[in-house]
């Protein structure tokens, strides 16, 4: 079978959830303090406060550290099986090698290094944002606290209102400074998914170059996806190769014969270049020279399918952000306004899947808080 993301999705979600769970107990801590420390006379001192939360959340990413080794491997480990396992289910189906060749690419062994590389690239991107985890509810407490000052000191709000202005501010922004290769900022969740997502999804890609490789086929083909980005478009449709560049090979069933193949690029040049992102949907399949059919040029295109998913995504993140502020709210009143918006927000949903100009499906587990897509 051709590997594509999904085959690893599940793998990420795992490590998505190690993330998400520690940013629901920081968030829910958080929003408690803030609600004694109202409490407190005008002026009490937060210097033990500040303490009580630093350590709370020294607590938390401890077990993040604890964690994430065995989580990381575990997850690259069977994406990179799944990836062998879905070049063997192909090669199979194609009819391409015997039996006896079949077992002997099954036979062999996986690619350890490869697996070990890629678990170190992804258990450092990952263990890179404790840092940022433990600076950010010291400094979201000490910016709510002191936004509730002037304002009650002018007479103009009362503190409450204040602080769950400066707190809502704070969740819509959520733990950020996060930034990727190509200089782009993410919130932590966000960050975190991207991250976990890539790196399972290479592993998947890797476990089947591989066996394709061990099988003797150097090059696959991408798929036809419908709603592709702009990122992916330049590739759909296109022959890339494993190492090597191949451009006149011999035809898969006709010895002797040779056919022109018009090979895009390496593999690696078109992940570089934003085939299979975290989000993307296209898949890889072994090519066959002279029976695998391209798809003709141009015929492929869905931009406006790729805006009405867009539009989509951006929905659900208002949604989850809306359920965030509601479950973090420090006001009851502010809470009523967060749900009342979630509610808005879904009804947009349902009438932008039922207006837009493509098939678009709703995935509630995507409107959840913890969920990054």
């Amino acid at each position: 079978m051709p590997v594509d993301r999904t085959l690893a999705d599940g793998l990420a979600q795992a490590l998505v959830d190690l993330y998400a769970d520690a940013e629901r107990a920081i968030t829910a801590d958080m929003a408690r303090r803030l609600r004694a420390g109202l409490r407190a006379p005008q002026g009490t001192e937060k210097l033990g406060a500040i303490n009580e939360l630093r350590r709370a959340v020294q607590v938390i990413v401890a077990r993040l550290d604890a964690d994430l080794d065995g989580h990381v491997h575990q997850a690259l480990t069977l994406a990179f099986a799944r990836g062998g396992q879905a070049a063997l289910d192909e090669l199979a189906r194609a009819g391409r090698l015997t039996d006896a060749q079949l077992a002997a690419v099954r036979a062999a062994l996986p690619g350890a290094e490869a697996i070990n590389r890629l678990v170190w690239t992804l258990t450092s991107t990952l263990r890179g944002t404790h840092l940022r985890i433990l600076r950010w509810p010291l400094d979201a407490y000490r910016e709510v606290i002191a936004a509730t000052l002037p304002q009650t000191l002018l007479g103009t709000t009362t503190r409450l209102a204040a602080a769950q202005h400066a707190w809502d501010r704070l969740l819509d922004r959520g733990i950020t400074g996060f930034v990727d290769r190509s200089g782009r900022r993410w919130q932590l969740a966000s960050y975190v998914e991207m991250a976990a997502r890539t790196g399972t999804a290479q592993a998947a890609v890797q476990g089947h170059l591989d066996r394709l490789g061990t099988a003797g086929i150097d090059l696959v083909i991408v798929s036809d996806a419908p709603q592709e980005c702009a990122r992916c478009r330049p590739w759909e449709g296109k022959v890339l190769h494993r190492g090597q560049r191949t451009e006149q090979v011999e035809h898969a069933t006709r010895v002797g014969i040779t056919v022109d193949v018009r090979v895009a690029g390496s593999v690696t040049e078109a992940v570089a270049a934003g085939l299979m992102h975290p989000n993307c949907r296209h898949s890889l399949s072994a090519f066959t020279p002279g029976i695998t059919e391209l798809p003709r040029r141009g015929a492929t295109a869905d931009p406006e399918g790729d805006k009405a998913r867009q539009r989509l995504r951006e929905l659900e993140r208002r949604v989850r952000r809306e359920k965030t502020k509601a479950a973090a709210a420090l006001d009851p009143a502010a809470a009523r306004v967060h749900a009342a918006k979630v509610r808005q927000l879904q009804a947009q949903i349902r009438d932008h899947i039922d207006t837009a100009p493509t098939t678009l499906r709703r995935r509630r587990e995507r409107e959840q808080i913890g969920t990054a897509r």
